[in-house]
């Protein structure tokens, strides 16, 4: 019995012992449990051994080795996190990218810009609505003809719709011989893209209801010749031009051009007009512009208006618009030359107006640049002080009506014309 309450009490110094012991060194690892084992084995050994290996057994630095383990995913933590960092900084270059890019896009769309102005040139002559002629196929005709050496198209008497051309190259010209007729009731009398050189002995009767002559993305020269030109339109989609240069400049150098715009609808009315610059260096120039309530302007220009001599009329009138006989965008300089311009009617004429301002050589002496019609003639240089009055209202509805009438009997000759074309 003895023996057995001296084990009964081993066993509850064993308990008490293992009581003491943290939970947490037994969840951390079974080697916790080897001492127990060890110590059962040694039934024998006096109760004090048995309490001093039961104390030392725990060591309590068992859950010291557990806790480092712990902390080491602690320490990896952040490792994970620096990819993360560097993920976002990695694609800002990249997204930057397509922006150095984009100059490249626009380089091939100018080279497709290149190969569109090395299109294959067209030149073509319209007998009526129904007769085409490919001029560079058929180089010769009873009233036409071109030289591929000088590049240029001879009209002698001829009596036809249109004329068209595009990309001829910078020296293409058109020579006058004889008298030509050029009447189209839906479109342009002349169209060319490109340069255009006229000039000539000759004459030039055209007809248009956009415009007698329309130059686009090249500039047009009027050296010498006589030139009718008329566009009459109702069209409210578009305006009038005797001659309309698109993104070009227009230079008379000598000759007679008789320019007409008239629209009878909401469009405007201009009879000489330039995208860039526009030039007078000489010559005889008379211009009649008319519209409802568009605009009515003679000589104009969307940069600057430069006349340098010869004789200059215009006369331009609106019912309700706006009318203006000699406009630039830019400057108007007005450095030679004898100029008669009225614009009457609408709201506020104007002779003269340059949206950046308008430079008159001292030879005119002062000039009112408020009047709605101007005579300017210098007293110095090539010319005398005139006694004409440097303004004043003038009558042009006598003019008006003249040239209406005038414009109506060519309109008339031309549909006569295409009939007997059609008929023959």
């Amino acid at each position: 019995m003895k023996k057995m309450s001296k084990m009964m009490a081993l066993l509850l110094v064993v308990v008490m012992v293992l009581m003491l012991v943290p939970v947490s060194a037994f969840a951390a690892e079974e080697v916790v449990v080897e001492p127990t084992l060890v110590v059962l084995e040694v039934e024998g050994a006096p109760v004090d051994e048995v309490l001093n290996t039961a104390v030392e057994t725990p060591v309590v630095e068992a859950p010291a080795v557990v806790e480092p383990v712990v902390e080491a995913p602690a320490v990896e933590t952040p490792v994970a996190e620096t990819p993360a960092v560097e993920t976002p900084a990695t694609t800002v270059p990249v997204a930057a990218a397509p922006v150095v890019e984009e100059p490249v896009i626009e380089t091939q769309a100018a080279d497709e810009g290149t190969i569109e102005v090395k299109a294959v040139p067209a030149l073509g002559l319209w007998r009526d609505a129904a007769t085409f002629i490919d001029v560079l196929l058929n180089t010769v005709g009873a009233d036409y003809s071109y030289d591929a050496v000088t590049n240029a198209l001879t009209l002698n008497n001829f009596v036809g719709k249109a004329v068209d051309a595009a990309d001829m190259g910078s020296n293409f010209s058109m020579i006058l011989k004889g008298t030509n007729v050029i009447a189209n009731a839906d479109g342009c009398a002349i169209d060319v893209v490109g340069n255009l050189t006229m000039g000539g002995p000759g004459e030039l009767t055209a007809v248009g209801e956009y415009a007698a002559i329309h130059v686009m993305d090249g500039d047009l020269v009027l050296n010498d010749g006589d030139y009718e030109l008329m566009a009459v339109s109702a069209d409210n989609t578009h305006n009038a031009y005797g001659v309309l240069v698109d993104n070009g400049d227009l230079i008379i150098n000598d000759g007679w051009v008789d320019a007409e715009a008239i629209h009878t609808g909401t469009g405007g009315a201009y009879g000489l007009w330039a995208d860039n610059d526009l030039v007078i260096n000489d010559g005889d120039i008379d211009v009649i512009t008319d519209s409802v309530s568009g605009q009515s302007m003679g000589i104009g220009a969307g940069d600057d208006t430069i006349v340098k001599g010869g004789y200059t009329t215009v006369k331009s009138t609106t019912e309700t618009g706006v009318a203006t006989a000699l406009y630039a965008a830019s400057w108007v300089v007005i450095r030679d030359g004898i100029l008669d311009l009225c614009a009457q009617g609408g709201v506020d004429p104007l002779a003269i107006y340059g949206g950046e301002g308008v430079w008159i050589s001292p030879c005119y002496g002062d000039v009112d640049l408020s009047a709605s019609c101007l005579y300017l003639e210098p007293y110095c240089g090539t010319y005398t002080k005139s006694d004409n009055p440097k303004t004043g209202a003038q009558d042009m509805a006598s003019d008006a009506l003249m040239a209406t009438m005038g414009l109506l009997a060519l309109m008339g000759m031309a549909y006569l014309i295409s009939k007997k074309e059609i008929k023959g």
